[in-house]
């Protein structure tokens, strides 16, 4: 494990460790990967997204309550659509916020690479 994470620590400006940084923004949690590259604002996309999520999953769980409770779709006493608005605009805006900050590692480990005369 400590190998781990001298590794990490040694390669944190290369390229590869920015793609990783990326996929896990874009493909994982939001805002992970920008924690891994150790920039603030992850802390922020991560909470929103986060929070996202949760408002999501609430209503679909209060969704299907009360559809099996009243036996119909949609159900009359369903929650209100508000919520689930909120949490997407959430995750959404902490999704976007991250991929942005990813390409911003991305592009400053490509600008960080050793030019070694040879082609990419």
């Amino acid at each position: 494990m400590r190998a781990l994470f001298a590794r990490w620590r040694r390669d944190r400006d290369s390229e590869d460790f920015a793609w990783a940084c990326l996929v896990a923004n874009a493909l994982g949690v939001p805002g992970m990967g920008t924690l891994m590259a150790r920039r603030w604002e992850g802390v922020v996309q991560l909470a929103l997204s986060v929070a996202g999520g949760v408002l999501m999953t609430w209503w679909i769980v209060a969704f299907v309550i009360a559809a099996v409770r009243e036996t119909m779709l949609p159900p009359a006493d369903g929650p209100p659509l508000d919520t689930v608005l909120w949490g997407l605009v959430l995750f959404l805006a902490g999704w976007l916020w991250a991929l942005l900050s990813s390409v911003l590692v991305l592009q400053a480990a490509r600008r960080r690479r050793p030019s070694n005369g040879r082609g990419a």
